[in-house]
């Protein structure tokens, strides 16, 4: 799990505040090892909702404001489900920000419970709101200002970059994909993502997916209406049409950004349609679609979505909250572009949903490897054999220029290893002196482990690293090249506790594999069976890429003790103990360079930059 919390400010105590902070209240540690639904990722990084906090709220809203947060978000108007009733004070108190053009005239005509009442206190400064950001600790700012609010939510952007802390821009006033506010950030180096969340599972996610379909199937998309109605704060506000430009521009441009052909301006009507106060939160979504089929024959779809609005936005801010701490951990800012396209309508690129997706998988998996402090035991004690006449000491071996060992250790240090313990045994003085000085010149933490024994099986010398580690470790052996992205994305697969994951390749007829000499291995349903060099029985291949819990050294002394010395061995204790993992490398490349053919494969492929 990780450490400490995301620490949040939230400007605009409303109906998604509310959601969104229920969320992290019900989100506990244990529903979330027994599995949780309503989610599209349980962790991000190691964060689960329950590690977000929010410390610094800003509204204006009398009912809200010098009122602990915990209790604001069911203060009036906010009309949303209360689905966590128990939620403890949170010491954080909601303060006074600028009104600016926050409360809409038009509102003023409504009851006090549907509507805003302006508080009586001090509006803060620009100056305050940052003092108060950087006092609080807030690592990233939430932006819930009302529709139509353009200059509150520049506002709390420029506060952003003032206090330097992420920015989530959640409503449709157009700050990420403004070149030049986006340019600010870039500069700053602070993440932000936006604009304009898309729901979970809302009316825009649901057309865009609809027109989408259309394009892939061959349909063409003729004409088509998007019209919602709904009861909140939200709708009341838009029914000032000066205050829609933005909101109809967002949602229309998610929907016209997948269409096989732009829509003409007069086939195409997207947005609210009106405010129906018995609805409160639910928002009623009615969709029709005109199009052609096959010999121009007319087809029509229509769609009722009913939803409740706040909450089904929380689940996707939650998601891009985690994703700033991953920017902010990895040091990344400006536009975070997978984010911003796969949770907003309007970001400043658009891809289909399906890219878009991949996209933030992509981050946030390359994200993760490179945040967790990960360390590495490197296998380097045999004498290496089969290759003696490449080198005397085969760690030490040049392959086009750099020694096997270094190009070991690069990869994985690209893939976010920071802390090196080589075993050593043959040879070992000239290897460790070589290390010492590739370890002064690149600044890489290496820890030499001297191991006597070396002319014993391998699972020896990885014994020998118990005294050093300290947590989960990767191992890997001084002969095997892979592609950095397939240790990249080992370290960040959800582990579970205690365990340990073989990346194994299930492309067992590859030429760069020599059936005769690989270690072969079992595998059902990602879980190791049995591995050996004979098992005749075997779909996949080992790799010799572990992800280790400390349990590998549990299954080394008990495989030790039955006269089995080999890695292999402890791997098939850990099989029977329920413990070994299969993590499938998906076809990415890698070699074990132990006899001149793999060699001459190796080098091969390093010079064609496969490898």
């Amino acid at each position: 799990m990780a450490k400490g919390k995301i620490r949040i400010a939230i400007a605009g105590v409303g109906n998604c505040a509310s959601a969104l902070i229920q969320g992290i209240h019900y989100y506990t540690p244990e529903r979330c090892a027994g599995g949780v639904t309503g989610l599209m990722h349980t962790e991000i990084g190691g964060y689960r909702p329950c590690d977000i906090e929010v410390v610094a709220a800003f509204d204006v809203d009398a009912r809200k404001v010098g009122t602990d947060v915990h209790r604001a978000i069911f203060a009036l108007p906010n009309c949303t489900t209360i689905f966590q009733k128990e939620i403890p004070d949170s010491g954080v108190t909601v303060q006074m920000g600028p009104v600016l053009d926050g409360i809409s005239e038009h509102m003023a005509d409504y009851a006090d419970d549907r509507t805003f009442i302006r508080s009586e206190a001090r509006e803060l400064t620009k100056d305050e709101v940052v003092r108060a950001l950087k006092q609080s600790g807030a690592e990233v700012l939430l932006n819930y200002v009302p529709v139509g609010s353009e200059q509150a939510a520049r506002f709390y952007a420029e506060c952003a970059l003032e206090a330097e802390i992420a920015f989530v821009n959640n409503m449709p006033v157009f700050i990420a994909s403004d070149p030049a506010f986006a340019e600010r950030f870039r500069q700053r180096n602070i993440p932000i993502i936006g604009d304009d969340i898309k729901s979970q599972l809302g009316a825009t996610i649901t057309h865009r997916i609809l027109t989408d379909l259309f394009a892939k199937r061959g349909v063409k998309l003729l004409r088509t209406y998007q019209l919602n109605t709904g009861g909140n704060t939200d709708f009341l506000n838009m029914k000032n049409q000066h205050r829609l430009a933005s909101k109809k521009t967002s949602k229309t441009e998610a929907v016209q950004s997948v269409a096989k052909k732009r829509i003409e301006d007069t086939n195409i009507h997207i947005g609210p349609s009106d405010y129906v106060p018995w609805q409160n939160d639910n928002k009623i979504c009615f969709l029709r679609i005109e199009g052609h089929l096959f010999g121009d024959v007319p087809m029509e779809l229509e769609l009722r979505l009913s939803v409740e609005d706040s909450p089904n936005s929380a689940g996707v801010v939650i998601d891009m909250i985690r994703c700033c701490k991953l920017a902010l951990m990895n040091g990344v800012g400006g536009i975070l572009e997978g984010p911003s396209a796969y949770f907003c309508k309007h970001p400043p690129k658009q891809f289909t949903d399906d890219e878009a997706y991949e996209k933030t998988e992509t981050f946030i998996r390359r994200h993760t490897a490179a945040s967790r402090r990960m360390q590495c035991v490197i296998v380097a004690a045999g004498q290496g054999t089969r290759l003696r006449e490449k080198g005397e000491s085969k760690p030490l071996i040049h392959i086009k220029g750099i020694p096997l060992i270094e190009r070991v250790i690069d990869r994985a240090r690209r893939a976010g290893v920071d802390h090196f313990f080589v075993v050593s045994g043959y040879r070992g003085e000239k290897l460790r002196r070589e290390l010492d000085v590739f370890s002064a010149r690149e600044g890489i933490p290496i820890t030499h482990i001297v191991n006597e024994d070396w002319d014993r099986a391998n699972g020896t010398s990885v014994l020998k690293a118990k005294p050093y580690v300290d947590g989960p470790f990767l191992l890997t052996m001084c002969d095997h090249l892979v592609d950095p992205e397939i240790v990249r994305d080992l370290i960040a697969r959800p582990s579970e506790p205690n365990t340990v994951t073989l990346g194994v390749d299930y492309n067992i007829d590859s030429q760069l594999n020599d059936l005769d000499d690989v270690t072969r291995v079992k595998c059902t349903d990602g879980k190791i069976e049995r591995i050996g060099k004979v098992i005749r029985d075997f779909n996949a291949i080992d790799t010799g890429m572990f992800l280790c819990g400390p349990i590998m050294f549990d299954a080394l002394e008990v495989s030790q003790a039955k006269g089995d010395d080999s890695i292999s061995g402890a791997m098939n204790v850990l099989a029977g103990w329920g413990k070994a993992r299969a993590f499938d490398i998906q076809g990415r490349l890698w070699v074990d360079v132990d006899d001149p053919v793999a060699f001459k494969k190796a080098e091969q492929l390093l010079e064609d930059g496969r490898l």
